[in-house]
């Protein structure tokens, strides 16, 4: 894979992006059936969101130096392989904290397969074709973020939550066995000499005004979209929307905007700059949910499409300024930048429980807009005037222009 990219070789890296994003928030339309079978709030079942996410965020850090000392393909096909394992446990969970458990181990075992992958991509695949299967890969997981919940939706409609899960593991099954078959040896992977290794300058980092404005705007991002949808589901749900589970599942179609919309923010920074870009991107958050509440489903959809796209332009600024201010050591600094990332995902699908509950989605989305906007003060705060701007020669390099699973890969 390193001189070209066989057929195989590249759907390999396309489902390693599906696999990565597919069960992290595929219970978002599932809550107000988990509520009801599980007989808990509204709250309880947002933690379903939270535990993966949040096991994520714990993994994150870990990842890299546990592949650097063991292998790229080893480690991403045993981490599938858990993420199945999870999956299933997930399905004959009897009561809320089993659920949540298997939740959580579902996100230990993702960051072994999307930050390896990562690493991968830029090892084996030199050239001008690296940036074309690095897009392939962000393609892949935007596409299983939205297919986990467009299946948990449509599986559960019919044949109940606990099906969805096992929907979820069945296509996890094809993955594990189609990039076990594709996907090359990795061949330029050189081992490190410690598990420790990738990890030794994030202490350091926490010293970096810039690295700490980006892993603030990482986490207000993520929190954003995480509560967005997990309570945009439950309003939708409710009067005077009355959507069903599939109905639902299918809002989240909308993130395949993302496959638009990431390669062309990359190409409006290297113009302009991160800074321009993220106050666009926030502004365009801010008019989305604001459109959200319009009380028709129309205007609903429209806006959280339009609030999905400014939060992935800002993903996109806040993941290539994590990498290209970080120097030698990247790899840590990305890995910081995803602990909080995840972290503020987990936060958002539960902090904005309380304020569903008193003010309705209404106060959701004061508080939503009001992280993105903090969010996007800690991020100009830190970084320097005309952080992103490429001249002309290098201006129309595609690598910047990724989301947050595929962080390292920045325009510096």
């Amino acid at each position: 894979m390193a001189r070209g990219t066989t057929v195989g070789g590249s759907a390999a890296v396309f489902l390693l992006g599906l696999s990565a994003l597919l069960t992290i928030y595929s219970t978002q339309p599932l809550l107000p059936a988990l509520a009801a079978d599980l007989d808990v709030s509204a709250t309880g079942a947002a933690w379903t969101v939270s535990a993966t996410a949040l096991g994520v965020a714990v993994g994150a850090p870990f990842a890299g130096a546990v592949s650097d000392r063991l292998g790229r393909k080893r480690v991403m096909l045993a981490a599938i392989a858990a993420t199945v394992l999870a999956t299933l446990a997930c399905a004959a969970a009897p009561a809320l904290p089993a659920l949540l458990a298997a939740r959580a181990a579902q996100g230990l075992a993702v960051p072994f397969v999307f930050a390896v992958a990562v690493a991968y991509v830029a090892e084996e695949v030199a050239g001008p074709r690296s940036a074309a299967v690095n897009a392939l890969y962000v393609s892949g997981t935007a596409f299983g973020g939205f297919l986990g919940r467009f299946l948990s939706g449509a599986v559960a409609e019919p044949l109940g939550w606990r099906a969805s899960f096992v929907a979820l593991a069945a296509v996890l099954l094809l993955v594990l066995g189609a990039v076990a078959a594709w996907l090359p040896r990795e061949q330029r992977f050189r081992p490190s000499p410690g598990l420790l290794a990738g990890v030794r300058g994030i202490g350091g980092q926490l010293r970096d005004r810039r690295l700490i404005g980006t892993c603030l705007l990482g986490a207000s991002v993520l929190f954003v979209q995480v509560g967005a949808f997990t309570y945009a589901g439950l309003h939708l749900s409710g009067p005077p929307f009355g959507l069903g589970t599939a109905e639902v599942g299918a809002v989240f179609a909308v993130f395949l905007v993302a496959v638009v919309v990431t390669p062309l923010t990359g190409r409006l920074v290297s113009r302009v700059g991160r800074r321009v870009v993220l106050v666009l991107a926030t502004g365009v958050v801010l008019g989305g949910l604001a459109l959200t509440l319009v009380p028709a489903t129309p205007a609903v959809v429209a806006g959280l499409a339009a609030s999905c796209t400014g939060v992935f332009a800002a993903q996109t600024c806040a993941t290539a300024q994590a990498a290209a201010g970080a120097g030698r050591a990247r790899s840590s600094a990305v890995g910081l930048y995803l602990t909080c990332y995840y972290a503020g995902g987990g936060v958002g699908a539960v902090a904005p429980a309380p304020l569903f509950d008193v003010a309705g989605w209404g106060g959701c989305v004061a508080l939503l807009g009001a992280v993105a906007v903090l969010g996007a003060v800690a991020a100009l705060l830190g970084w320097p005037a005309r952080a992103g701007v490429e001249p002309p020669a290098r201006g129309a390099r595609p690598a910047s222009s990724v989301s947050a699973p595929a962080g390292e890969r920045s325009d510096r």
